[in-house]
């Protein structure tokens, strides 16, 4: 049997996919994309809490370290020397207030009570950071650090994180 120019043939030994099995495949990978995705958005919210904490341990050590030179615990992020790294953070972290008054001994910066969340593509709907860490007790023998986000598009509530002096963690959720 002699076939036409252009004209494919099962027998000149090239082989293909019919249109049943190419459909077939698309099927398939549409349902592992659809069970895939959700738990894509759950990794991804663990790994941006990630930041929080590892925010918050930074300042917890940095505090302690401020703690062991002046006895008394501030609520500056110059005076602990942090500085959050990176260009895109979700997450403000810091005090609600700077402590007032003076720790003796200590003559350096008092500012910078809070870094806000950095290039944050996502915001919660109606509302902005507004709860970080409580401020210092009045005697600064005490503190609490606070890091709040909103870690997923069009949620209404915001993922805070706290940290004590005695390096209690809290996770709560603070509806607008």
């Amino acid at each position: 049997m002699q076939l036409r120019p252009g004209v494919f043939s099962k027998t000149s030994g090239q082989g293909g996919f019919t249109l049943i099995e190419l459909m077939i495949v698309v099927g398939i990978i549409g349902i592992l994309v659809a069970i895939a995705a959700p738990n894509f958005a759950r990794y991804q919210a663990k790994a941006r809490q990630s930041e929080a904490k590892l925010a918050l341990s930074a300042m917890y050590s940095s505090e302690k370290s401020f703690y062991s030179e002046y006895s008394s615990y501030i609520s500056s992020m110059d005076g602990i020397g942090y500085q959050p790294e990176g260009s895109r953070r979700f997450y403000a972290v810091g005090w609600t207030a700077a402590h007032s008054g003076t720790i003796t001994g200590y003559d350096g910066s008092y500012a910078t009570g809070n870094w806000l969340a950095v290039n944050n593509t996502f915001s919660c709907s109606g509302g902005s950071v507004s709860s970080l860490g409580a401020q210092l007790s009045g005697d600064a023998q005490t503190f609490v650090v606070g890091a709040t986000g909103c870690i997923r598009e069009g949620e209404t509530d915001f993922d805070t994180w706290n940290i004590d002096e005695i390096k209690e963690v809290q996770n709560n959720v603070i509806a607008l």
